[in-house]
């Protein structure tokens, strides 16, 4: 299953095997070409009533994805959910909301060093180790009057050092704080949804160390 937000709306592609059943407010309807794609997105985003859009893919799956794709500005990004020796994580305070260390892939680089880049650059912290990839992400937003769509790639790291955070304040953070598990209702209760799946796979990743 492939699922785009779109702020807290969502667009799910989904594949024969994972068809369960369709929850309230949602457009249920059979991918098709291209433009069948197009013009259905546009009917959901028109409607307020609908918060989740569903395209039943049959076997195909990845071609309607990439076919949705096309349809967008795409962009690249990577980012990392950090822990360190004392088992919690680093979020970073942006635009009101709690978020991720992130940032756009530069040419030349592959994801996992952008990622290691952009979380040391927006929490001042070297030197973080990738333990293992993580599911990506897909946004849509409107930059300079075009949709965008963003895929970030994300990776579960590890700090070992001591040094503290330090926000990266020209790109808008004004807190890196490190969070115990027990308190993340304060991070889930005013961040992006498209980050809370993430934090529970990096979750169930270290509860299998």
């Amino acid at each position: 299953m492939y699922k785009v937000f779109i702020n807290d709306k969502t667009v799910k592609f989904q594949n024969e095997s994972e068809i369960g059943e369709i929850c309230p407010n949602t457009l249920s309807i059979e991918a098709g070409s291209r433009k069948m794609l197009k013009d259905h997105f546009s009917e959901f985003l028109k409607v307020a009533t609908y918060n989740s859009l569903v395209f039943l893919c049959g076997n195909n799956i990845d071609k309607h994805f990439e076919d949705f794709i096309s349809l967008f500005w795409y962009l690249e990004a990577a980012g990392g959910v950090v822990r360190n020796q004392s088992n919690h994580r680093l979020f970073i305070f942006r635009f009101g909301r709690w978020d991720l260390p992130k940032g756009k892939i530069e040419k030349g680089e592959s994801p996992r060093e952008a990622a290691l880049r952009e979380v040391s650059e927006e929490t001042g912290l070297p030197e973080q180790e990738i333990l293992a990839e993580l599911p990506s992400t897909y946004h849509i937003y409107e930059h300079k009057g075009k949709k965008v769509l963003k895929r970030t790639y994300w990776y579960s790291m590890y700090y070992n050092g001591s040094s503290q955070p330090v926000p990266q304040t020209e790109e808008g953070i004004t807190e890196a704080r490190w969070f115990n598990p027990e308190d993340f209702k304060t991070v889930t209760n005013n961040t992006y949804a498209s980050l809370l799946g993430l934090i529970e796979a990096d979750l169930r990743y270290h509860s299998h160390e």
